[in-house]
């Protein structure tokens, strides 16, 4: 069995261009804060990744460690779907600072939601 490489980061890029898609994205019900990206490669429950995110309408980047807490299954293109909880020291600050972003909307389930 091949082992990875720990100094190897799964880097898994999102771009959101408004509130409404980073409510969209957004997994409320996940403890601490979490985030659903689409992947170009499968993931496992409990893989650390870094979370690249960039929100278009706040001109904000952040670079997120996290786990996979959330799969989905491949979609039509053959990408999967993933639910990264946020980690490291700055997850709270990221965890606040989107919250900020989407108001009331932070305590609820987008109807339109990507996952």
């Amino acid at each position: 069995m091949e082992q990875q490489d720990p100094t190897v980061r799964n880097v898994v890029s999102v771009t959101l261009k408004d509130k409404a898609a980073l409510h969209a994205n957004y997994m409320p019900f996940i403890r601490g804060g979490g985030l659903y990206a689409v992947a170009d490669k499968p993931y496992k429950l409990g893989d650390q990744v870094i979370l690249s995110l960039k929100i278009d309408s706040v001109g904000k980047r952040f670079a997120i460690p996290g786990d996979v807490v959330w799969m989905s299954p491949k979609d039509s293109s053959g990408k999967h779907g993933i639910g990264v909880r946020f980690g490291g020291r700055t997850k709270d600050n990221v965890r606040v600072f989107l919250e900020s972003i989407l108001g009331d909307l932070a305590k609820k389930p987008s109807v339109y939601h990507a996952y």
